[in-house]
């Protein structure tokens, strides 16, 4: 028996480990911070610029359409440029905006039928599959090295992933599931170019990072709708030499022993509280403890962030020109935004740097170096050291291993209730907000609420189509070609 075969089998297992109860406790709370990233990224200028990939323009054809898994991928592309979605450390991989949005799609439009009803039990194994296919295979591949590496763990584990949640929702069996997997892994890539910081590109126009991640996520859905009509994969990827030769990477021997037998995935993914690298919350989180202790950033002479020497490499740049990616990695640059302006650290617009004089003093004062010692914390965790200086004396001190919304402090529903309007606020109704807040609370309790909440979310999506053309969605009201006032170029939340 293969790897693929092995995970297949434990998939399809009718025996779903005693992790789906936590899980489906957890489970409500990545809806909502999912469905909100959507609705954020929807109304960014990179949202609008990859909706627009559905319209045709004067000589080229449209790239996606109105399709089940052309919508998948643009879901899936839009929650994850906003960089708010949740994150499994251990594995540095996303995996909400995949899993959740492609269950939600597939559980209202393929499998639920006329009557738009699902087991609730059903979805939640998907989403639970799902979630575990990414995390268990990020750590295996060792997820956190190979990004250094040039290789996006979620990028190369979305089309695995997504077979995984098609072929749950469908109902395959352990054969046709195994085909799923492997011709989904035969279609993985992983290297989007560029830099950690900068993108896949750090030229004119728009990076193509999200882009690509939404077309993995489709060929995932692709590979098991296939798979489910008699296509054959090589399932053998996973074993020997097969995963090395396509992308230089290798699983141990007993990589995937833990697969689906340690606990929740769901429950050890982080959600995360502001927009930015998860490399960098664990220092935001200590410097704003110590400003909400009397220290006044004003007064400081030198601020310095100490991160394992990996993440110190990554976010330890002061470039905020150029891209919005660099805004989000930069440390400095957010620790700046943490004590001059923190109503921008919840804004997922990032199209221009804030270059205020007191946020370049402040960026100019914080020096990133690399801490060994903070190695062997990673990658479980993501920890960070502040030290707050005024002339040569340190002033202050704290570390903190687990941030705000990592597994060890975890977000309840009032957070994310929180976090969700924050994002939703600038582009949809109140009374919008607090029907989709509704139906993800419930998702789990009511047969039809998978549907109901795919319907509000399309006609959100539609509603900002039938706009004029603009790089400013309007807000959203609920009410059919309705619109108020339109929503400003920089989303201060």
């Amino acid at each position: 028996m293969t790897r693929i075969d092995t995970i297949a089998q434990r998939i399809t297992s009718r025996a779903l480990p005693a992790a789906m109860e936590d899980t489906c406790l957890a489970m409500p709370i990545h809806v909502l911070d999912t469905v909100g990233a959507w609705i954020a990224g929807r109304a960014s200028c990179e949202g609008v610029q990859l909706q627009q990939l559905k319209d045709a323009g004067a000589k080229v054809p449209t790239v996606f359409d109105a399709s089940l898994l052309d919508s998948i991928a643009l879901a899936a592309a839009t929650a994850r440029l906003t960089e708010v979605d949740d994150m499994h450390m251990a594995s540095c991989t996303t995996p909400g905006a995949v899993v959740i949005l492609t269950a939600l799609a597939l559980a209202a439009d393929v499998v639920s039928g006329p009557v738009g009803a699902i087991g609730a039990g059903r979805l939640a194994a998907s989403i639970h599959a799902g979630y575990e296919v990414m995390t268990c295979l990020g750590e295996a591949l060792s997820g956190p090295e190979i990004l250094h590496h040039g290789i996006w763990p979620t990028l190369l584990l979305a089309p695995v992933t997504n077979a995984a949640v098609a072929a749950v929702l469908l109902g395959l069996d352990a054969e046709r599931t195994a085909n799923a997997l492997a011709i989904a892994l035969t279609a993985s890539n992983g290297r989007p170019g560029g830099s950690a910081s900068a993108g896949v590109a750090a030229g004119p126009g728009t990076s193509a990072r999200w882009l690509l991640l939404g077309m993995a996520a489709r060929t995932g859905c692709a590979a098991a709708f296939s798979a489910a009509r008699g296509f054959s994969g090589d399932r053998t990827l996973l074993d020997g030499t097969s995963l090395a030769a396509l992308h230089g990477i290798a699983l141990p021997p007993h990589a995937l022993e833990g697969f689906l037998r340690q606990g929740s995935a769901v429950q050890r993914t982080s959600i995360k509280p502001y927009c930015m690298a998860k490399h960098n919350i664990a220092a935001i989180y200590a410097f704003r403890q110590m400003l909400d202790q009397g220290i006044a950033h004003a007064n400081l002479t030198r601020i310095r962030v100490k991160l394992p020497p990996a993440h110190a490499r990554m976010v330890g740049h002061h470039d905020t020109e150029t891209s919005r990616l660099s805004r989000i990695t930069s440390c400095a640059y957010n620790i700046a935004l943490a004590g001059v302006s923190p109503q921008h650290l919840l804004d997922i617009q990032r199209q221009e740097p804030v270059r205020s004089a007191d946020m370049s003093r402040l960026a100019n004062k914080v020096e990133v170096v690399a801490d060994e010692q903070l190695q062997s914390l990673t990658p479980q965790a993501y920890p960070a050291t502040v030290e707050l200086f005024v002339g040569e004396e340190m002033v202050a001190c704290k570390t903190v291993v687990d941030a705000w919304g990592d597994p060890k402090l975890p977000f309840d529903m009032a957070a994310s209730r929180s976090k969700f309007r924050r994002l939703a606020e600038k582009s949809v109704d109140e009374s919008v907000a607090a029907k989709v807040d509704t139906l993800c609370s419930g998702l789990f309790d009511s047969a039809t609420a998978p549907r109901a909440l795919w319907g509000v979310l399309a006609d959100i999506d539609r509603a900002a189509k039938e706009q004029p053309e603009s790089t400013a969605p309007q807000r959203f009201t609920g009410a059919a070609g309705t619109r108020v006032e339109p929503a400003s170029r920089t989303t201060q939340v």
